[in-house]
């Protein structure tokens, strides 16, 4: 049997070899440039920041939501305990995706932290802050019920927002405060955002459900923060705790930010202690709302 290099005359094969190695170096250049733009893009966001005034935290999310500060539950979790725990800080709504691809995100004296937790247990040992007079066992419980929240209520938000809204005409363009057309906003938002969500979903577990079934899930997981908040004015009493803010940032989503859902409707229905529960945080600690939904013109002007 002939030899592949017998029977293809030398130019022939030096042709072939070519071919292969640019098409095979094309695909595998595309896949390294996205990797170096995303950490160029990362480095570039992170170099912006270097230098701030000193000891005032930069908290970067993105811009206001329609009907609340921030339609992200973290990023409206993050500024809460940040006024909570009265530590100075200032808004960018440029650089709302942070080096790690997330949103909110900090800087304070030239350092970046990501995700909205890890920011809280930073900040609270910097400035040294302790919300409220609470025992461990006491902490443990609202623990559990933030993780409840920001863990499983969240991809109930995720889908209604993204997946199931839509058909019924309340996506996410009736929440964005975005300055383009509808109609745009919904193309990008719904279209791009809606089938990473459902994949995202899909792998953490719960779009493998009926949304009938999602809506029960979820709704179970208001019906129990429900019955652990009782009449207490917050989660552990009297006085607030840490995990207050993640708590009033995902029900703050259910009320506010998700139009026409069940989650809406149980609030404004049977579970009325959420709703109060969120109109006291509100109350205490963003006497400035309304103002706070404005989207600033750093961001129109960047």
């Amino acid at each position: 049997m002939e030899k592949f290099q017998d029977i293809v005359s030398p130019n022939v094969r030096d042709c072939i070899a070519v071919t292969f190695i640019t098409v095979g170096g094309v695909v595998v250049l595309t896949r390294v440039s996205g990797s170096i733009l995303k950490w160029i893009s990362a480095k570039n966001v992170e170099r912006r920041w270097k230098h701030t005034p000193k000891d005032v935290v930069i908290l970067h999310q993105i811009p206001p939501a329609v009907a609340a500060p921030n339609a992200s539950p973290f990023a409206l979790k993050l500024e809460t305990y940040l006024r909570m725990a009265k530590i100075p800080y200032e808004n960018d709504f440029v650089d709302g995706m942070g080096p790690k691809g997330k949103t909110p995100w900090i800087t304070l004296n030239g350092q970046h932290i990501s995700d909205s937790q890890l920011c809280i247990e930073f900040l609270a040992k910097k400035f040294e802050r302790k919300i409220g007079n609470h025992s461990d066992e006491e902490m443990a419980i609202s623990a559990m019920a933030r993780i409840m929240m920001d863990e499983h209520f969240y991809w109930g938000l995720l889908m209604w927002r993204y997946v199931h809204s839509l058909p019924k005409g309340f996506g996410p363009e009736k929440v964005f405060s975005f300055p383009l057309p509808k109609f745009v906003v919904k193309m990008l938002l719904s279209l791009n955002i809606r089938r990473k969500v459902y994949i995202a979903a899909w792998i953490q577990g719960l779009a493998r459900h009926s949304e009938d079934e999602i809506v029960q899930i979820i709704s179970n997981d208001l019906q129990v923060l429900s019955k652990l908040l009782g009449n207490k004015k917050f989660m552990l009493g009297d006085e607030p705790c840490e995990d207050d803010c993640a708590i009033f940032g995902e029900l703050a989503q259910a009320l506010w930010c998700m139009p026409g859902s069940p989650y809406e409707k149980l609030l404004n229905g049977e579970l009325q202690n959420l709703k109060e529960y969120c109109l006291r945080m509100k109350d205490v600690y963003w006497q400035d709302w309304e103002s706070s939904k404005v989207l600033p013109q750093t961001w129109l002007m960047s």
